[in-house]
């Protein structure tokens, strides 16, 4: 019984040592990974340079917030701009404001909403088709009722806008424009998703359940997409400062709450480092955190979350969005 006693206590140590040696290897990975993917890689020059990836690129969602910012980061690149966007008086300031900046830049405006039917598409390629087009970035998106119970969205016609904007867009986009990339042999797709996406989020549940297929469709072609020449990366923002937060409780920008230009920065120094980000660090901080906590207390997370967007909904009321137009 002692030498039974005895081999396993040696056991139970030698698995406690091993689950140490685990999780501490696991815990300097993650700690590297965010330090190299947020600075040190672009420090290094490591990341994309996206000038290498074709003369024009593609932005949906492009007058306001985020898809501005992103907008504007290409076109001071030097990389010509395809502006797509419902408003075509939005769509003409921002094309006057790019090539007010940068004067070399082409800039091509479409006015699209997204929440149509499939006729749009052929619009849009008859507008692109002879365009070389290296650089795609999928950011428009609606979030009509964020921190509305589901049963509260009385208009029928908003879950299909919202499924034809956050979903039907981004798909039909990336088969629109994928295949002269894979000819060329370059490429790069940009699927703008949502932290919201990458777990439970109650008060949000049709603009999250968006969100991650969004996620789910871009890590899937990432792999299937491996060889080609074209780069597909995943970005999961946090709350942006954006038009859509003025009348929230987020007053201002912040080191928690970044503005566009910011994120775009942030998210630009991690092209060609991780296929899968936050981008700006307390994101992906707060989106390592959260999907820890989601897997190992699943109840308690989803708990807190809602307690989260009940406190929001009270604070500010429903927001008609959070960081993306259509």
């Amino acid at each position: 019984h002692r030498k039974r006693h005895l081999g396993d206590s040696i056991v139970a140590r030698c698995f406690a040592v091993v689950t140490l040696a685990l999780v501490g290897f696991k815990l300097s990975w993650n700690f590297f990974h965010f330090v190299f993917t947020t600075f040190l890689g672009s420090w290094l020059n490591l990341n994309l340079n996206l000038t290498d990836y074709g003369p024009w690129s593609v932005v949906t969602g492009s007058t306001d917030g985020i898809g501005k910012a992103y907008a504007h980061k290409l076109a001071s690149m030097g990389i010509n701009v395809v502006l797509i966007s419902r408003s075509s008086s939005k769509l003409q300031a921002t094309a006057r404001e790019i090539q007010t900046l940068y004067p070399l830049v082409r800039v091509k405006t479409v006015a699209i909403d997204f929440t149509g039917d499939r006729s749009i598409y052929k619009a849009i390629a008859s507008e692109l088709m002879d365009l070389d087009v290296g650089i795609l970035i999928n950011n428009v998106g609606m979030n009509p009722g964020f921190c509305q119970p589901f049963t509260d969205l009385e208009d029928e016609n908003v879950l299909d806008d919202i499924i034809h904007c956050n979903v039907l867009s981004m798909a039909r986009m990336t088969h629109m424009i994928l295949p002269g990339m894979i000819r060329r042999d370059r490429g790069v797709i940009l699927n703008i998703g949502s932290i919201s996406g990458a777990f439970a989020t109650p008060l949000a549940t049709v603009y999250a359940a968006t969100k991650a297929f969004v996620d789910k469709f871009s890590r899937d072609l990432t792999t299937e997409l491996g060889g080609t020449g074209v780069i597909v990366q995943t970005v999961l923002p946090g709350y942006v400062m954006t038009n859509m937060l003025n009348d929230t409780t987020f007053s201002k920008s912040s080191w928690t709450v970044p503005n566009p230009q910011d994120f775009v920065e942030a998210n630009f120094r991690t092209l060609g480092l991780e296929s899968r980000t936050a981008s700006f660090w307390y994101h992906k901080l707060m989106l390592s955190f959260c999907e820890t906590t989601c897997f190992l207390f699943p109840d308690a997370f989803s708990f807190f979350a809602r307690k989260h967007l009940e406190g929001l909904r009270v604070a500010s009321g429903p927001l008609n969005s959070l960081s993306f137009t259509k």
